[in-house]
Parts: C-alpha cells; sequence; structure tokens
C-alpha cells in the first residue's frame, strides 16, 4: 500500500503560461479521487505531474518523498499513468503490449518467464482482453486498444494508477467495469486518481472530488458536498440534481 499524494502550491509553466497555479491538496491513500473539470483546466497537466513526468514549482509529494526525487525505474514501480487517448504505433501484439508493463519488476536484461505470462493474462481477464491476446494492435477498435492498455497499467502493478480518460472510448457497459475494477483496487489498498467528463460516472465510484479550471483548485471534497452551484462555477452552466433509481444524486447540465 502506498502512501497518499499531496500537493503544496503546485504550479506548472508552459513557455510562459501558468498551466497550474497554487494548487494545495491532500489526496488520501487507498481512495479513488475523480478530478473533474473544463477542457483545458489543467486535469491532464497534474495528472503528468504526478507522474513524473513534467517539471513543476513547488512541493508534489509521493508519501512523504518528492515525486521529482523518484528514478524512474522507482516510479515504474510506484506510479502507472495511462494518457489521455493514447495511441500504439509499432505493430504490437496485444499480448507483448501487456506485457509491457512488467518491465519494471524485472531485473536489467531478465528475460520474459512464465510468471510473467501468467500475470499478462490475469491482467487481460481482468478487462476482457483475453480473446484479443494475439491480435496485432492495429486490428482492434478504439474500446479494445482502450482496455488492452488498461490491462497493461494493471500488469504493471503499481500502488498509484493515474488514468486520464480511461472510459472515453468504452461503451456503457465497459465503462462500468473498469471503474467498478479500479474502486476495487482502492479496497487492496491501491490510490486512484480519474481524469473524466462524464461526471456521474466517475462521482458514482468516487471517495472524494478535485476540480481545476483554469489551473486553479475550485472544489476539493466528497462527492455528496458537491453542489449544483460549485458545478456550475466549474462549467459556466447550471445544473439540476435528480435522483437515480439506487437513490444516487445525479446531474443534468441545463441550458444557461
Amino acid at each position: 500500500m502506498t502512501d497518499g499524494v499531496s500537493l503544496n502550491n503546485l504550479n506548472v509553466v508552459y513557455s510562459d503560461k501558468r498551466v497550474l497555479q497554487e494548487l494545495t491538496a491532500n489526496l488520501g491513500a487507498s481512495r479513488l479521487t475523480a478530478l473533474i473539470g473544463p477542457n483545458g483546466s489543467g486535469k491532464s497537466t497534474l495528472l503528468r505531474a504526478m507522474a513524473g513526468l513534467i517539471p513543476y514549482e513547488g512541493s508534489l509529494t509521493l508519501g512523504d518523498r518528492e515525486i521529482r526525487r523518484w528514478t524512474r525505474r522507482e516510479l515504474g514501480r510506484k506510479v502507472g499513468f495511462l494518457p489521455q487517448n493514447g495511441s500504439v504505433t509499432f505493430p504490437f501484439v496485444a499480448c507483448d503490449l501487456i506485457d509491457l508493463g512488467r518491465l519494471p519488476r524485472r531485473r536489467a536484461f531478465q528475460i520474459r518467464t512464465g510468471r510473467d505470462d501468467g500475470a499478462t493474462v490475469r491482467a487481460a481477464r481482468a478487462v476482457g482482453v483475453e480473446p484479443l491476446l494475439f491480435r496485432s494492435m492495429k486490428e482492434l477498435s478504439g474500446g479494445e486498444s482502450q482496455r488492452v492498455m488498461i490491462a497493461m497499467l494493471l500488469n504493471q502493478d503499481p500502488d498509484l494508477f493515474l488514468l486520464d480518460e480511461p472510459t472515453s472510448s468504452l461503451d456503457p457497459g465497459q465503462a462500468v467495469a473498469v471503474l467498478s475494477l479500479f474502486r476495487r483496487l482502492t479496497q487492496r489498498g491501491k490510490t486512484v486518481v480519474v481524469a473524466a467528463h462524464d461526471i456521474n460516472g466517475v462521482l458514482t465510484w468516487a471517495d472524494s472530488v478535485m476540480a481545476l479550471k483554469k489551473g486553479r483548485l475550485l472544489f476539493h471534497g466528497a462527492p455528496a458536498d458537491l453542489t449544483g452551484a460549485n458545478l456550475e462555477g466549474i462549467y459556466d452552466t447550471p445544473f439540476t440534481a435528480y435522483r437515480s433509481e439506487k437513490g444516487e444524486t445525479l446531474w443534468h447540465a441545463s441550458s444557461p
């Protein structure tokens, strides 16, 4: 189990533009955090900073250690990152791509073992792509490719999962299955951060919500504390609450 992630006065600057501004928050361990906000609000940038992929100002710690102090190999064991609309340019077979998730767990120049093969099959089975293991990635649909990449991340078995729109190419049933899977992983001690535009889809599974707008943190709290006024301030459009058949609070964006 990993410790949580802490942001303290976090800033990210691209070409003299401050994309993230003075973010301070604690993301508790073994929790699923929904990261919401309009396009261009900084969600992907925050995930990339948390993955150690871009420089930042201020403090960003995993446990009590700055992300920038981890080596790439250490981060490979601790942090798994699924980028938005990730594409595969090499002619991989699905099982070989999923197996890449095991690389941080191997010694240098160590060849694939039967144990690795077993882990690859289990990861594929978890997201329903076991029948696709020997298919070329170029033959797969967008949703199939997305699930193969999620399987690769599962095979990595990090402590912290950072997911940028992981269900964007999935049908509703697959989206529910994937979010349910990551929710169960928090019960095994994993920490999960999911950036999403499908507010109702992700809030159903979230322990907490972070909302960004123009690089600033506008809301951080429990899903039950999110209000229509909060959402209107985040997205500049009114929201109406309604109850699902299960009694959950869901949100509908309406015309101004």
